[in-house]
């Protein structure tokens, strides 16, 4: 016959599985949802699927603005540098964090729109703002400030990152708009503006409440937009000496050939001063430092969820263990509970010896026989219930006839190795106590094995 095999263990396997299991589901759907980075179509200023910006593309080309789309953050900032414009980061994250750092070199008739970094661009790339929360999708807001682009837009998709305070050590903040998913700061001379969310600029949700407006006055504020439509990560910049590049275009102190007496700057300490020129092609900008650690991408899957979701799963998860701690078998010794019908003695001492032979728990089952027989003749030969070992052996012996050494073995000998011995054992107990509460205190037993010293 089959056995039923014992379930209970899934209460406390089933719950965790289950709550792992919506975990995976859920950054599926999620990761399968959100556009990639290192998609060409991202942000693109000249693609017309729904993460693309074609339309705010047009929408700035007819507000008179010239675009000038760049796919190395170097020729950004050297177009950048030259003032007058509006310099667009779509994709921070994929950006060196030392180009990040050089936004403090722009002139202050540069502006630098940043779409969504997130807290770890936010740290390396020494934007002097102070941590950041992201959510799972955007939220519309009303603007909550008298920012004049955010103001004429009115309420816009825009929370869903919220950035902390401006450090006043390294910048100074000018406006905060949409529940602290827009913000506004000055550093050095460069403005920079940091937008929560990327659907303003999206084509699927440009038409969505102010997001088009909002987007577009941001764009529109100088006669040259810089888009830098990047895809891939970026490897370090380095300082050249070439020069051949003496008569280029200015640019950032950190990007143009390096001048004896100019100052270092710890923000970004690229290698190359006095270097050999670079390769054909390169430009002025140098190559790999070296440091293979910046080019390697940081886990998706820690940025993929707000901070406390991290704790609501924990949460979730000791929930669902304490539950099934709750729900499981106790432990502890068994509660006396009246039965629900009459059982017969003989079947329960039948029962109970079946459970012990499946157990086979042989000195269990002797030793419960051997400590009723004690309790049994400690009461019928008057003696205390803590009487010592051998004034008890003693006594039985002189009641009973038997040996000293036979009643210390039938009372305390070893456990038995087999049903066999269990058998004789309990045979030689029960004669053992007959012979003390019979009449006749010299009968001697017949069915079990004579021990050394047993009268025959």
């Amino acid at each position: 016959m089959t056995r039923k095999r014992n379930l209970r263990w899934l209460r406390l396997v089933v719950p965790p599985v289950a709550v792992v299991l919506l975990m995976l589901l859920g950054t599926v759907v999620y990761q399968w949802g959100e556009p990639d980075l290192d998609d060409a179509a991202y942000l693109a200023p000249d693609n017309v699927s729904g993460i693309g910006a074609s339309e705010l593309a047009m929408r700035v080309r007819q507000a008179g603005v010239e675009i000038i789309p760049e796919r190395q953050s170097s020729d950004a900032l050297v177009a950048a540098y030259a003032g007058n414009a509006t310099l667009l980061l779509t994709t921070p994250q994929l950006m060196h964090k030392y180009y990040l750092r050089m936004l403090k070199l722009l002139p202050a008739t540069t502006r630098v729109v940043i779409v969504e970094p997130d807290g770890t661009t936010i740290a390396e790339g020494l934007l002097p703002m102070r941590g950041s929360a992201r959510n799972y999708v955007a939220k519309t807001a009303a603007p909550g400030c008298d920012y004049a682009p955010a103001a004429q837009a009115g309420a816009a998709a825009v929370v869903r990152t919220r950035y902390g305070q401006v450090d006043p050590e390294y910048g100074r903040e000018v406006a905060r708009c949409y529940a602290d998913s827009l913000v506004v700061y000055q550093r050095e001379a460069a403005t920079v503006t940091v937008v929560g969310s990327a659907d303003p600029f999206r084509n699927d949700r440009a038409g969505e409440h102010g997001n088009a407006k909002l987007a577009t006055a941001l764009l529109t504020q100088a006669p040259r937009l810089i888009w830098l439509d990047l895809h891939h990560r970026e490897p370090p910049p380095g300082i050249t000496n070439d020069p051949a590049l003496a008569g280029g275009p200015a640019a950032p102190p950190s990007l143009r050939p390096h001048r004896s007496g100019d100052p270092d700057d710890s923000d970004f300490p690229v290698q190359g001063k006095g270097a050999e020129p670079p390769p054909p092609g390169q430009g002025n900008v140098g190559g790999d430092d070296g440091d293979q650690s910046d080019n390697e991408p940081p886990n998706p899957l820690w940025s993929a969820f707000p901070p406390w979701t991290y704790v609501a799963t924990a949460l979730l998860v000791l929930g669902a263990v304490a539950l099934a701690v709750a729900m499981a078998r106790r432990l502890g010794a068994p509660v006396v509970e009246p039965l629900p019908v009459v059982v017969r003695s003989s079947e329960t001492a039948l029962g109970r010896g079946r459970l012990y032979q499946r157990a086979k728990a042989r000195a269990e089952s002797l030793q419960i026989l051997r400590d009723a027989a004690i309790v049994r003749l400690t009461k019928l030969l008057r003696l205390e219930p803590d009487v010592a070992r051998p004034v008890l052996i003693e006594a039985v012996a002189a009641s009973s006839g038997w040996p000293p050494a036979a009643v210390e073995h039938t009372l305390f000998g070893p456990p038995p190795d087999n049903d066999p011995d269990l058998v004789g054992a309990a045979v030689r107990l029960e004669q053992l106590v007959n012979a003390v509460t019979t009449e006749n205190p010299g009968a001697q037993p017949v069915a079990a094995a004579p021990i050394e010293g047993e009268p025959r």
